[in-house]
């Protein structure tokens, strides 16, 4: 195809979970397309030496080059519209560290006793790594990059009344510590994404809470950030182990109405506690492609105005474990 122009959206993103950690299943059937805005070319993060050594003069000798693209994590970030589906809630689940289940969308969460989630590549152990792949419109050329064993490293969900009639976005990282391939050809096929919206319109506000106000929000994001680590040496494959850091950060902002419900947050904020009484962040839905999040434990991190035509108030919190609740929960029921 070598007078061919393509489009940025004739690519797709397609996501499967695996059998065995590291290795991809057939991606011709049984995928499940993400709804992105665009596909951005991953970090290959190549470990490169290309610089001047003693005796060889002020430029790199070619005799000093050297690259290695086994031991490196590879990242990609992707970005587009949340919809309660089988892909979406896979990425979300990987964040949470739960066990991916995309056939059976439930409530994810991240637990009050969430214990390190780690594992070998090439072991037989469903439901824990997944696999990526940007597919390319020119399969007969092979130029889909697919990234095995894969984890999502960050899952954010956020929204906005005045952008996209309020619709609830999704933006991700994922890493892998895998070697991936950069000129696979199959036509990868399966599920496509739902044609259902969310949407803040389906806020219950009745319910509605921002540090325990209940305000007239404008705006809001969830970020649930669980970097990975990887160890060990596989045979040209990339690392022999994953992992995940030492913390899981559960973050949340909210832009509220200044007005007589929020106008003591300022204060607050200079004089707070922990706020412990289920009230963080609630954001509540009913509908049936409702997704409800719930942070009920935490602190405000920072509280600003925020000048435009309406006086506004940027609050900015993160989650904290009590010891009795889980630190964020996505609640999927319809």
């Amino acid at each position: 195809m070598a007078n061919a122009v393509f489009s940025p959206k004739d690519f797709k993103a397609w996501v499967v979970e695996e059998a065995t950690t590291g290795q991809a299943p057939s991606l011709t059937s049984g995928l499940y397309q993400l709804d992105v805005d665009s596909i951005s070319f991953p970090s290959l993060n190549v470990n490169q030496v290309a610089s001047v050594r003693s005796q060889t003069g002020r430029v790199a000798h070619i005799n000093d080059f050297f690259q290695d693209n086994d031991m490196r994590a590879v990242e990609v970030s992707l970005s587009g519209t949340w919809h309660k589906d089988g892909g979406h809630v896979m990425l979300l689940q990987s964040a949470c560290g739960n066990d991916l289940t995309p056939d059976s969308v439930a409530d994810v969460a991240v637990g009050e006793t969430q214990t390190t989630k780690a594992g070998k590549y090439g072991v037989t152990e469903a439901n824990k790594t997944f696999t990526l792949a940007l597919a390319s419109p020119d399969q007969t050329d092979g130029q889909n990059i697919v990234m095995k064993g894969c984890l999502c490293t960050s899952f954010t969900i956020n929204a906005d009344m005045g952008t996209d009639g309020g619709q609830y976005k999704f933006s991700a990282t994922i890493s892998s510590g895998v070697v991936p391939d950069l000129t696979e050809g199959s036509a990868c096929a399966g599920n496509a994404y739902s044609a259902d919206h969310v949407d803040m319109s389906a806020l219950d506000v009745s319910e509605l809470k921002v540090a325990s106000k209940s305000p007239i929000l404008s705006s809001f994001s969830v970020t649930v950030a669980s970097p990975a680590v990887y160890t060990g040496v596989n045979e040209g494959l990339g690392y022999a182990c994953y992992g995940r850091g030492e913390e899981i950060e559960i973050t949340g902002s909210a832009t509220v109405k200044l007005d007589s419900a929020t106008m003591e947050l300022p204060s607050e904020f200079d004089t707070q506690s922990v706020h412990d009484n289920a009230d963080l962040l609630t954001l509540n839905q009913t509908t049936d492609a409702a997704t409800s999040i719930r942070i009920p434990c935490g602190v405000m991190t920072n509280v600003a105005y925020n000048e435009g035509d309406i006086m506004m108030l940027d609050v900015e919190v993160k989650a904290l474990n009590n010891g009795s609740d889980d630190p964020i929960t996505f609640d999927l029921a319809s």
